[in-house]
């Protein structure tokens, strides 16, 4: 779970929930509106939502099961989720987008993955609650445990990380005049708003997000400067390729290194994970703990 590309695999499985949703509003709505018209052909939503049901509804509703009994069996058995993991779960995803503004993720959240923030923080929470299920009976020795965290302490370290601000203009003289305006007192993000010329950036008052120094969208002239500057001050124009870019330092992250105190316990989770049977098979043996019953079959 501490893997950020494993953590993103987890989003995939809300598109299914997010089926299921629509399956909802569209029963909700279906006689106020077709859900397309093409040419003179008129698509109901009847046919869009069986079509859905036909393609997706097994899937769907198997997901929806699962989530269900394990949650009750968590719950029954007394076990919870860790909110500290959780919330370094979720920190590694929002660092992944580049950690923007708390408005900017949940927009990016949902463009890219059709998700919020507390459906996400509702998937992890499934998958530590399934881990700790699945593995609640297996014993893992400390010196196992150990091992294997001295054997990836770097995935452990934080590099130090900068939250920069920048404002991008196409000549040295505009340059010029931007750091002019600076030191009699203009407002950085204000500048940016209405003269830098990176489109992503200028709308949110230059803020380039949380970038390390080994991060690919620091431009390698401008990681010797950066790397320099004091919070709240920003570096002289900074030639790169055609175009001259000024930075400031609004916050700093120094480097930090999660101990094996700290991580221990979700590690050997993991180390017992990747022992346990198959995922079927646990799933199958949680839905006869809590008892399931699908409309036209018998309770299992």
């Amino acid at each position: 779970m501490t893997n950020v590309k494993g953590l993103w695999a987890f989003i995939g499985a809300l598109v299914l929930l997010l089926l299921a949703v629509t399956w909802a509003w569209y029963q909700a709505s279906g006689k106020l509106q077709p859900a397309a018209i093409v040419g003179d052909k008129t698509i109901s939503n009847d046919e869009y939502v069986t079509a859905l049901k036909q393609k997706f509804g097994k899937q769907v509703l198997n997901d929806m099961i699962n989530r269900e009994v394990v949650f009750q069996e968590a719950k029954r058995s007394g076990i919870t989720v860790d909110q500290k993991q959780l919330e370094q779960e979720l920190s590694q995803i929002r660092d992944s987008y580049g950690s923007r503004t708390d408005s900017e993720f949940e927009a990016a959240l949902l463009k890219q993955a059709g998700t919020t923030v507390e459906a996400l923080k509702q998937e992890i929470s499934y998958q530590i609650l399934l881990q700790t299920l699945a593995t609640k009976d297996m014993t893992i020795k400390d010196e196992e445990v150990l091992n294997v965290y001295n054997s990836r302490s770097d995935r452990y370290t934080r590099p130090m990380q900068m939250r920069l601000g920048q404002i991008v203009v196409a000549s040295q003289k505009e340059a010029e005049q931007v750091l002019a305006d600076l030191k009699n007192g203009a407002d950085f993000q204000t500048i940016a708003k209405e003269r830098s010329i990176d489109a992503d950036t200028a709308v949110n008052g230059g803020d380039v997000g949380w970038v390390s120094i080994k991060d690919n969208r620091l431009p390698d002239e401008a990681k010797p400067i950066v790397e320099k500057l004091e919070k709240d001050k920003y570096s002289e124009a900074i030639k790169i390729e055609d175009q001259y870019v000024i930075y400031q330092l609004t916050e700093r992250r120094e480097a930090s290194q999660r101990t094996f105190e700290e991580v221990k316990d979700e590690l050997r989770r993991e180390i017992a994970f990747a022992q346990v049977e198959s995922l079927d098979v646990v799933l199958e043996r949680l839905q006869k703990s809590v008892g399931v019953q699908i409309s036209g079959q018998m309770p299992h």
